[in-house]
């Protein structure tokens, strides 16, 4: 080589650190040692020629791993993931520098799978970490490193086939035991246990408590009991009182936040504050920022209860961080580090724990979350939108079997299949196929018997169902008795409206007009019933006896 190449900058401009972070730079990978050497201190080192010259072998490698690490974050990657990739590309460059393989392009696949050899090796010893060797690994932990430096390398050099292919290293299924009647039972106690602590942790430190901070301060649960919190007496100035009396409240907030909103905690820590407008959805709110609430992007997705809550956090925000332009929860730290790094859920935690009240992470919160509306909406979908994720994630990975549902399913099956348990009703809907006559029946409407649909109508056993599948199947019953009014030839001394068919054609049209008047979905629901209808297509359920009535059968 004539000329010394020139080392681009391999640092990450669009990633923030704070002033006590070392920012990543993957020049470190060029010289023999950096990759071993501590984070702090390596940048130093390389300046003082304790490293000796870079290695430019390796240079067009480092420099197209750089732009694979970079590109992403530009387009949107998460930064966890991308200080992932360059821990443990650091790992693999630190096991070649110890065993002099080479890295360039044209060797890397060879020294990769070295290393992925060398993990699998990890993964049968049994001993911890001692001086001069490297501790054991699980298989789990062993191919997430494999894995996340692979996928780069298969991005690098444009792999037809994935290079984890070439290694020992397999991924393990991930398990998840089915949930008995009483695990099931206390998990949800727990939670709830935990939620009502957070509650009483925010009535208390209001906005008089937290200007004028009481050392010790106690905070009584509903349970009776009273906790001391922000111990230290004289040692602790009043500023340092009030902050943490502030980041108690904040972290108690942002838990229950991530509780009723299924964010994971990476999202919410790192929530801009905005000026939000609910719209109403499905009976519950849909959050967006305020110019945005016709079409915007929905920010979050919060029962209806949890709004007093989120408003008189926001009010009681304002109060001591007025400024408009920050994070959603402003934890207070030391000044050398990230805002989105000061949350770790000790607070809550050590409260917890004084209090002798089960703990509940911010991942076990989204996954109760997640099931409990699982359990209520039975609809994989409708959860997954709920809860802002891919319908595949939430099934993959946060769904887990409980036995008290699939007994509820099964129950239900046969309740459907078995000759001899008939508990649907005659016409849509449900019911336990005991008939009873309701108060409000017309003089010549049918009597509820189990044998007429229209009977169903009028009796008091009968069950709507909140989903389409209903409603589409009431319109095409409307249908249905469309047809038998049109066929009658009534005295002239009758009304239409007062036969039995016009008496249930009144009655469902006002069934299907409390669906539409009721929220923005149902009324979506009766709206695309109506279409179907209009375009001959009929609920399954009546379609032979609609063709019948109509003469095409």
């Amino acid at each position: 080589m004539s000329k010394r190449r020139q080392i681009p900058d391999l640092t990450f401009p669009s990633v923030q650190f704070g002033p006590s972070e070392t920012p990543w730079d993957l020049r470190v990978l060029l010289y023999k040692g950096g990759s071993g050497a501590a984070k702090k201190k390596v940048a130093k080192m390389i300046a003082n020629g304790e490293l000796g010259a870079p290695q430019l072998d390796r240079l067009d490698l480092v420099i197209k791993l750089h732009a694979e690490i970079d590109g992403d974050l530009v387009a949107g990657g998460r930064r966890p993931t991308a200080e992932n990739r360059v821990t443990y590309l650091r790992h693999m460059f630190e096991f070649a520098d110890d065993t002099d393989l080479p890295l360039t392009v044209e060797t890397i696949t060879d020294t990769f799978c070295g290393w992925a050899d060398s993990l699998y090796h990890r993964t049968r010893l049994k001993t911890k970490k001692r001086r001069g060797k490297k501790a054991a690994l699980s298989m789990r932990t062993a191919y997430a490193y494999g894995a996340t430096v692979g996928g780069l390398l298969n991005r690098v050099l444009e792999r037809s086939s994935k290079i984890m292919e070439l290694t020992q290293l397999r991924a393990l299924p991930q398990r998840k035991s089915p949930l008995g009647r009483q695990a099931e039972k206390q998990n949800l106690k727990d939670t709830f246990e935990f939620g009502h602590a957070l509650v009483d942790i925010c009535d208390a430190l209001d906005i008089a408590t937290v200007r004028a901070p009481v050392v010790p301060f106690e905070i009584a649960l509903r349970t009776g009991s009273k906790i001391l919190v922000n111990e230290g007496g004289s040692t602790k100035t009043v500023v340092r009182q009030r902050n943490a009396l502030l980041n108690l409240r904040i972290e108690a907030e942002l838990e229950m936040f991530i509780g009723q909103t299924g964010m994971n905690a990476t999202q919410a820590v790192t929530s801009r504050l905005r000026h939000f407008a609910y719209v109403s959805h499905n009976d519950d709110y849909q959050v967006k920022e305020h110019k945005d609430r016709r079409g915007g992007e929905v920010l979050f997705e919060v029962f209806k209860e949890y709004r007093p809550f989120l408003e008189r956090y926001l009010a009681w925000r304002r109060e001591f961080f007025p400024a408009s332009n920050t994070l959603l929860f402003p934890f207070i730290g030391n000044a050398g580090t990230r805002l989105e790094q000061r949350y770790k859920s000790f607070r809550v935690r050590a409260f917890c724990k004084k209090a002798n009240i089960p703990h509940v992470s911010p991942l076990a919160l989204r996954n109760t979350r997640v099931n409990w509306l699982l359990r209520e909406t039975a609809d994989t979908k409708t959860t997954a939108e709920m809860v802002q994720s891919m319908e595949q994630t939430v099934v993959s990975v946060y769904h887990r079997a409980s036995l008290q549902r699939t007994a509820v399913q099964v129950i239900r099956f046969w309740s459907r299949v078995d000759p001899t348990l008939r508990t649907d009703a005659v016409a849509p809907g449900g019911c336990t196929g005991t008939p009873k006559e309701s108060a409000s029946i017309p003089k010549n409407a049918p009597k509820p018997d189990c044998v007429k649909g229209s009977g169903c109508l009028w009796c008091d056993d009968h069950r709507d169902v909140d989903s389409f599948d209903y409603v589409w199947s009431l319109s095409s019953f409307k249908h249905i008795k469309l047809l038998e009014l049109s066929r009658l030839r009534p005295l002239k001394s009758d009304n239409e409206e007062k036969t039995p068919a016009g008496l249930a054609i009144a009655r469902i049209d006002a069934m299907l007009r409390w669906f539409e008047e009721s929220t923005e979905v149902r009324r979506g629901w009766v709206k695309e019933s109506k279409a179907r209808i209009a375009e001959g297509d009929c609920h399954p359920d009546w379609r032979s006896e609609i063709s019948g009535l109509e003469g095409t059968a």
